[in-house]
């Protein structure tokens, strides 16, 4: 169990960090892409982080 709440934390990290890299690319497909896969990976593991 505590392994898992690591992942999601780690993911969780990893899609704030997504977006604060494409964050500025919101102009073209590949950032808004991207910027919406790091907010699905930080909303997904806030979600299994609040379990």
């Amino acid at each position: 169990m505590k392994k898992k709440r690591v992942l999601y934390a780690i993911t969780c990290a990893l899609g704030s960090g997504i977006i604060g890299f494409f964050v500025n690319d919101l102009d073209d497909i590949y950032g808004i892409i991207l910027f919406t896969v790091g907010v699905a990976l930080m909303v997904s593991s806030i979600i299994k982080l609040s379990r």
